[in-house]
């Protein structure tokens, strides 16, 4: 072989390789641009995916949150603790039959109004029965138990002094004619008597509408009420007779205290009470109120107490229910409300 021919098919060869490598360069390229394309599609794949997903998450937290804030709106059981002090008042009258030295006698009198000072403990359980309207009227149990501070408030007196000189029936019939041993004239006597009544305990339960105001971001509260009222009333006679005589003013006294058992009455009676949310501590409502009661009572019977002694029968009677059976009160105090719909 000359060299020209052998320079020939070593450039042949050299052209040959070096399409080769043209062609090979191409392959990959054209894989590189595949791949290139099969990233981009999973990652915009990845992406709708997260975009989805994150979409979803974000719908179910707004219904969670949603749903939540329902819960938080719907009302429960509230339990409410009220602490109170007011006073009360009623009419009531009484009478006495007393023994004289010739048979007997009644001393009535009018008396005073029966006034008592007392405290209140309250326990309500707001429910979960409301109304969608305005005002948010909602059902309220009712429950309390008073404790008057005043006893033996006078439903009768008897103030009288008699004088032997000048004679006259009167002494004669109420005062005795001898004292002590040796006896000595009586010159002069005087009686003191009192029908008193006691208020002992009373006790309400019942039923109520309790209304949200409107205003000042619904921190103000009235609740109408209609309750069964119970009380306990104890009657109470004294009967005081002091006699003097002689020169050197002996006396004598009769004395008689006589108390009977608790008398129990019953009625109905209408509440209004306005109370505001006075301060929040977690799940407890503070606040504070102010209440009117009238209440009427339904139990027509009198109190009567009684005593024997030497002298015959003391008999002491007092009512309740005379002009009328109607009592009043007016207290104010404070609350406490658990709020189950307390955020933390």
């Amino acid at each position: 072989m000359t060299r020209e021919q052998r320079v020939q098919i070593e450039g042949d060869r050299l052209r040959s390789g070096s399409g080769d490598t043209e062609s090979h360069a191409s392959t990959r390229r054209r894989e590189i641009a595949r791949l290139a394309r099969a990233i981009g599609l999973g990652a915009a794949i990845v992406a709708s995916l997260a975009v989805w997903s994150t979409s979803g998450m974000a719908e179910e937290a707004a219904s969670e949150a949603v749903a939540q804030d329902e819960v938080l709106e719907t009302p429960g059981f509230e339990p409410r603790l009220s602490l109170g002090f007011g006073v009360l008042t009623q009419s009531h009258k009484g009478e006495a039959q007393v023994p004289t030295e010739i048979a007997s006698t009644t001393l009535s009198d009018r008396g005073d109004s029966l006034i008592s000072q007392h405290f209140k403990i309250g326990l309500d359980l707001m429910t979960p029965a409301q109304l969608d309207v305005y005002t948010k009227p909602r059902l309220v149990l009712k429950s309390s138990v008073q404790l008057p501070v005043s006893r033996g408030l006078i439903s009768n007196r008897a103030d009288s002094k008699f004088d032997l000189n000048p004679p006259n029936a009167a002494f004669n019939e109420n005062c005795p004619a001898t004292i002590g041993t040796p006896p000595i004239l009586t010159n002069t006597c005087s009686v003191r008597l009192r029908n008193r009544s006691t208020i002992e305990t009373i006790w309400t339960a019942g039923l109520g509408i309790d209304f949200t105001l409107p205003f000042d971001e619904q921190q103000f509260h009235f609740t109408q009420g209609f309750e069964y009222i119970g009380m306990a009333v104890q009657a109470e006679g004294t009967y005081l007779r002091r006699s003097t005589g002689g020169s050197f003013g002996q006396n004598e006294s009769e004395y008689i205290d006589v108390k009977g058992n608790p008398e129990l009455y019953h009625g109905i009676s209408i509440t209004e009470n306005l109370s505001v949310d006075a301060y929040v501590r977690g799940p407890l409502v503070f606040g504070f109120y102010l209440e009117g009661r009238m209440s009427w009572f339904a139990t027509d019977r009198d109190m009567s107490v009684s005593q024997s002694t030497d002298r015959g029968r003391f008999e002491f009677v007092s009512s309740l229910n005379d002009p009328e059976p109607i009592q009043y009160q007016l207290l104010g105090g404070v609350t406490m409300r658990f709020d189950p719909r307390w955020r933390r």
